[in-house]
């Protein structure tokens, strides 16, 4: 049996970015690891889909169950709108996946892997470590104010079963949700990781904010976080190639397709109009911090 997973969890509404991202996954990662999505709720088509997936290498999971009873004390009040209960997951995969892997990869649905995991594949980390990559916020907050700080993003994870601080992190939230920021997992995990955090290079969860200012041959995971989203149109810092990967997922079957939830007119203009200004801000302050960057994420790391 396999003993290290890349695993993601997923609701319906990311469905259809999770699984492209899934793929990227088993496309840039050895055979030595499984490459699972969990459902965190009910998919019409789940056999075929299923089926579909497995053929490409990635298991689809029904773990409806088994989160609503990992999950089930959480205030549903704190999960409305766009942040979904499917978040917490991350904190109680122990309790889901099978007991025979033990180093436990995780990544958000609104990723794309663009390169090789072999080196965060072969790194090993230790029972009660895990690995864990600099937030937005933080990156954001060394560039312009020099402050340093280990604050990290959720949507990257590699940890040991053995002492994965997930449950002591859902606890907390369970009994102080207001000290978490509004930031739910994240937040939480930051808040009791303590010594257990092994920060590596941001090039395993490289934030979309940035992808104007690095060599992208650098990087492995880009993270998309926040809105607006790849999957719904080609928006700065980012271009065409790294929409048009969803585009041919819809094209590629029936079932791909039938799982994509687009954006409204209104909503699609005012992430351009953003988009617009955005680039024409970059191209005033260009290469101001691209040298810093640059370093920042491919600097002195073990991973």
């Amino acid at each position: 049996m396999k003993t290290q997973c890349i695993v993601y969890a997923a609701d319906v509404e990311y469905s259809f970015p999770t699984i492209l991202s899934a793929l990227q996954a088993r496309e840039f990662s050895s055979p030595t690891s499984d490459v699972c999505i969990l459902m965190s709720e009910h998919l019409d088509n789940f056999d075929e889909l299923r089926s579909l997936l497995a053929l490409r290498g990635v298991q689809l999971v029904d773990a409806t169950e088994a989160l609503r009873q990992a999950l089930g004390r959480l205030d549903g009040s704190h999960f409305q709108g766009r942040i979904s209960v499917s978040t917490m997951a991350k904190l109680v995969l122990c309790d889901v996946l099978p007991p025979h892997y033990t180093q436990i990869i995780y990544l958000d649905g609104d990723t794309q892997v663009v390169s090789s995991l072999s080196e965060l594949q072969n790194a090993y980390v230790p029972e009660g470590k895990f690995f864990a990559a600099r937030d937005y916020t933080s990156i954001r907050d060394f560039l312009h104010y020099g402050k340093d700080s280990h604050y990290f993003n959720a949507g990257f994870l590699k940890f040991h079963r053995n002492g994965w601080i997930g449950p002591e992190a859902l606890e907390f939230f369970v009994k102080n949700p207001a000290a978490c920021n509004g930031m739910h997992d994240q937040g939480a995990l930051n808040c009791v990781c303590g010594s257990s955090l092994n920060l590596v290079s941001s090039r395993w969860n490289f934030p979309k904010h940035f992808l104007h200012l690095v060599n992208s041959s650098s990087l492995a995971v880009v993270h998309y976080m926040a809105h607006p989203k790849p999957w719904h149109g080609t928006f700065f810092p980012w271009t065409d190639k790294e929409s048009q990967v969803y585009v041919d997922l819809r094209k590629a079957h029936p079932l791909f397709r039938g799982l994509y939830r687009g954006i409204s007119f209104d909503r699609k203009a005012l992430y351009k109009y953003r988009s617009l200004k955005e680039r024409l801000t970059h191209t005033i302050r260009q290469n101001k911090f691209g040298p810093q960057l640059q370093g920042l994420f491919v600097g002195d790391y073990a991973v």
